[in-house]
């Protein structure tokens, strides 16, 4: 008898993330992770995948994972609320730092709120670059909020909404016996938040002017301005904040559009799932500040090299998965990733999937891969690795568990 699998199914939505979990038992289990696409970046098929969702689920989900608040994770949960109300949901899980009751996230997304007004008043005089206005519509509180005032009401289902940050262990995840939870990230230390960019240890670079190594996704400067005072348009940053933040922006609004883009990013839940012994990594978009969090735990080596699963963090962005978190994953293990070269063409980065192809030994696909029509096009698959099966607009991914 064949043994019973994990299925991971990751559709083709465009420039975002849907991935359905499924666990083998007497009643097999759902688990959701993320549903959303980048208004600039949709291929019009995440409406397809909400109804295969729930066409696979027959309407069950034991768990529903928003792992944070930007559009190409959550647009589906604003744009088809009218399915999922109709869902019967064990979980919602959210970051920390969406919870309007913790003082630390009304704070936190007092002082976003303040930032992204500036940069909206900046750039109504001084248009951006569309790099730049993508990161800020990726954001757009108008398309999310309703996303997120479905999450957190359990889209009116009677499901239990938790909110997750680092440190905590859950056994029998949302009632599935067998499967347990570490949460890995957000952080809630505001030191590690802040830090979004990695050290060139740490990062996939290029060969610059002359030959010197810099970021493969550096920003060019945009101008000279500075930080406006603060007005009546917003919550007052106080000068230790503006400080930094001049610091960290370099006086450059279209840099701190991206360092705001970073910031919410190191927000994302970082899920590490294991069911019957197989360990499944989901880290969102977790960039440096959340993954250095927890890679430098005593455990991590121990957990990294144990992984079967990887889902590719912020789509295969050079500054998502340290190299040293990648090295440290066994040869061999099976990653996804949910990417394509629109609205970002740096995105995902060829140095790092080059090294994830060899890291997996071939098992690592790409979700712009399958071809859609009028859709920006990844390397042909052309014969899936073992272990791999793809659909219409999606491929999922087999993982064998014991009995």
């Amino acid at each position: 008898m064949p043994k019973p699998q994990i299925r991971i199914r990751m559709y083709r939505v465009g420039f975002g993330d849907c991935f359905l979990v499924t666990l083998p038992g007497k009643k097999p289990a759902h688990v959701l992770v993320d549903c959303g696409v980048h208004v600039a970046g949709d291929i019009k098929t995440l409406e397809l995948a909400v109804q295969n969702i729930a066409e696979e689920t027959g309407g069950k989900l034991a768990l529903l994972i928003a792992t944070h608040a930007h559009e190409d994770h959550i647009a589906g949960y604003g744009k088809h609320a009218d399915v999922f109300r109709n869902f019967k949901i064990g979980e919602v899980w959210l970051p920390w730092s969406e919870n309007l009751k913790d003082k630390l996230a009304r704070k936190w997304k007092t002082k976003m709120a303040a930032l992204h007004a500036r940069l909206e008043s900046h750039f109504a005089a001084k248009p951006p670059s569309a790099a730049a206005a993508s990161v800020l519509a990726n954001a757009a509180s108008k398309r999310n909020l309703e996303a997120m005032n479905n999450l957190r009401t359990g889209f009116g289902t009677g499901a239990e909404v938790r909110y997750l940050e680092a440190g905590m262990e859950i056994d029998k995840v949302a009632g599935i016996a067998g499967l347990r939870a570490r949460i890995l990230g957000p952080p809630r230390d505001e030191d590690f938040l802040k830090k979004m960019d990695p050290p060139k240890a740490e990062r996939y670079v290029r060969a610059g002017a002359g030959g010197a190594e810099e970021p493969a996704n550096a920003v060019s400067p945009f101008g000279s301005d500075a930080l406006r005072a603060a007005d009546d348009r917003g919550p007052v940053l106080d000068e230790e904040e503006k400080k930094d933040l001049r610091g960290a922006a370099q006086a450059d609004f279209e840099a701190l559009a991206f360092k705001l883009d970073d910031a919410l990013n190191n927000s994302s839940i970082a899920a590490l799932l294991t069911y019957r012994g197989q360990r499944l990594l989901f880290p969102g978009d977790a960039q440096w500040g959340n993954w250095k969090y927890w890679i430098e735990e005593e455990d991590s080596e121990e957990m990294l090299s144990s992984l079967q699963f990887y889902k590719v963090s912020h789509h295969g962005s050079e500054n998502a998965t340290p190299k040293s978190a990648l090295e440290g994953m066994p040869d061999g293990f099976r990653a996804m990733c949910s990417t394509q070269s629109k609205p970002w063409p740096s995105i995902p980065y060829p140095k790092l999937w080059d090294r994830l192809q060899k890291k997996t030994a071939q098992h690592a696909v790409r979700s712009d891969s399958l071809p859609w029509q009028d859709a920006p096009e990844g390397p042909e698959i052309g014969r899936l690795p073992t272990g791999f099966k793809k659909g219409k607009f999606w491929v999922d991914c087999f993982i064998e568990v014991n009995a």
